[in-house]
């Protein structure tokens, strides 16, 4: 056999060598169960060559930016040369048994990722003897706004169990672009360090991420982080706007998405948000539309954990479960709510969100019912901990009772229970919605040659409708307008109802509707259909036709 043969037959046997193995890895990947399903606990397993590793992940959360590097695997999956450090304010402890961890795949390979993640938040559930606030707090969050993934992960680091701990996705260019594709162009972290200076002695002390107007651009610098792409200027109009000219706040912010932020919050008392002491734990991203929208974050405090509203000391925890809904609706330092408040309509929509949370989130045992079903779960994973902050009879009589005597931290489902029956006895909860009957859209007739180039939408709502409002976009990427129907009297209907109509013409190239109702009375609003946000309803002009 020559050379040249024998050089042949080596890279064919190898080449088909390489292919076996791609292969293999390839199928290995497709059989890893999804990292934030909700049926399995994904393990993921660190290893850090350095001898003195914890000391030096200390310094670097106390001192710098940097990231060691180590390595990790996920479900059996490896990765080299991740990027390891400690994250966290109120939940990181110097010397911690076990903090928080932020973790890199893409730290040195700009591309690593395991199923699309290049990156993950783990937190420690300090101060959440259930282990579920943030898991189902996320979970809650995602059916009405943007919020991140959640799943709990079992952690090892050079082979020693940590615990377990709630893998968040997080917040970031990979977050938008897996939301909304390329539609963005800014994103601003508003969580600001809450032991660093608060900048020059012209700007207002204490403002955190509330906000507030400041004529000085300098002062945004030290409560809002730039996380991705540029907008210093639209924030800043964002802020002056909310101050001065609240009445066209909606052309610079996504006021229904935020009033959703403010209803989670205030249902479920969570108070380490906006909503509370900081006016932090959010995002805010600007679409390629021009308007603001939030990404709520960190919820290990909610569900009544922290209990400071920045007035007065910590309340107790009767007063967190019959926290005032409109809590700060009066508060000069907390715009984002007092602004919209303030409006008579925003103020009904923000009632109809928390009225929709209590219905199908807390109505009657479903909330305790998925608590146990999540605990039973992740008990297994529990059990296994030396360096949890809990034992195991306070994680077992976590939905009930108070555990800690001075953190006080409520029952998780009881607490819930206790909350909505409060809110339920409100006038505010208890008045009588108008309700949406039907929707009609237009369809040419099979006699009618003339082809429709419009869309002429009629709605019959009851409960003595006032007003019936038309939410419309011609594109996924595009802000909703919004039109007033006209009422037209129709003797057919019975008492209480009404019949509202309008005509959308669209522009040359625009085929597809994408539209939701509010009916709204003296009282109150509802919407139809209710997963508006997630399934608007669609027609096109093709199926009129």
């Amino acid at each position: 056999m020559s050379s040249q043969t024998l050089k042949s037959v080596i890279m064919t046997k190898y080449c088909l060598l390489l292919v076996v193995l791609l292969s293999f890895g390839q199928t290995h990947a497709q059989n890893v169960k999804p990292v934030f399903g909700t049926d399995h606990i994904p393990e993921m397993r660190l290893t850090i060559r350095q001898s003195n590793w914890a000391q030096v992940l200390d310094s670097m959360k106390i001192y710098g930016e940097g990231m060691i590097v180590g390595a990790a695997e996920i479900d059996g999956v490896k990765y080299p040369n991740v990027g390891i450090r400690y994250r966290g304010q109120t939940s990181y402890t110097y010397e911690g048994d076990k903090n928080p961890y932020q973790i890199e795949l893409n730290y040195i390979h700009p591309d690593q990722n395991h199923q699309g993640y290049k990156s993950f938040t783990l937190s420690n559930t300090l101060r959440d003897p259930s282990y579920l606030r943030e898991y189902l707090g996320f979970a809650i969050a995602r059916s009405y706004m943007s919020a991140p993934e959640a799943n709990f992960v079992k952690l090892y680091v050079n082979n020693e169990y940590a615990g377990i701990y709630v893998n968040i996705e997080p917040v970031d260019a990979d977050f938008l672009k897996r939301r909304m594709s390329g539609a963005w162009t800014s994103l601003f972290k508003c969580s600001p360090d809450l032991d660093i200076d608060k900048g020059p002695e012209n700007c207002k002390k204490n403002t955190f991420g509330n906000l507030e107007f400041e004529e000085d651009a300098n002062c945004y610098l030290y409560n809002y982080r730039l996380k991705e792409g540029d907008g210093w200027q639209n924030l800043i109009e964002l802020c002056r706007i909310l101050e001065q000219e609240p009445t066209k706040i909606a052309s610079v912010l996504d006021v229904d998405a935020t009033l959703w932020m403010h209803a989670f919050n205030n249902m479920t008392a969570n108070l380490s948000s906006y909503s509370g002491q900081h006016s932090h734990n959010y995002y805010l991203y600007r679409g390629q539309n021009g308007l603001f929208s939030p990404v709520i974050w960190d919820l290990n405090l909610a569900f009544g954990s922290f209990k400071n509203t920045g007035q007065g000391s910590d309340l107790s925890i009767k007063e967190m479960t019959e926290l005032d809904p409109f809590l700060n609706a009066n508060n000069l330092t907390k715009p984002l709510i007092r602004q919209l408040l303030a409006d008579e309509f925003y103020r009904k929509v923000y009632v109809s969100h928390m009225r929709q949370l209590m219905q199908e989130k807390f109505r009657r045992d479903s909330f305790r019912k998925e608590c146990e079903a999540v605990m039973t779960r992740i008990k297994p994973a529990v059990s296994q901990e030396k360096n949890g902050y809990y034992t195991m009879d306070e994680f077992n009589e976590s939905l009930d009772k108070t555990v800690g005597t001075r953190s006080k931290i409520p029952g998780l489902a009881q607490f819930m229970e206790d909350r909505v029956n409060y809110l339920k006895r409100l006038d505010d909860f208890t008045v009588v919605e108008p309700e949406v009957i039907s929707v009609d859209v237009l369809k040419r007739k099979e006699n009618e040659t003339a082809q429709l180039n419009s869309f002429t939408i009629t709605v019959i709502a009851g409960k003595i409708p006032k007003r019936v409002h038309l939410y419309y976009r011609f594109a996924d990427n595009k802000a909703f307008d919004s039109i007033l129907m006209e009422p037209k009297p129709d003797d057919k209907l019975g008492n209480g109802e009404g019949r509202f109509v309008t005509k959308i013409k669209p522009s040359e190239g625009e085929k597809t509707l994408q539209y939701y109702i509010v009916a709204e009375n003296t009282a109150a609003v509802a919407f139809y259909p209710k997963s508006y946000r997630q399934q608007p309803l669609t027609i096109t002009l093709e199926e009129l036709n």
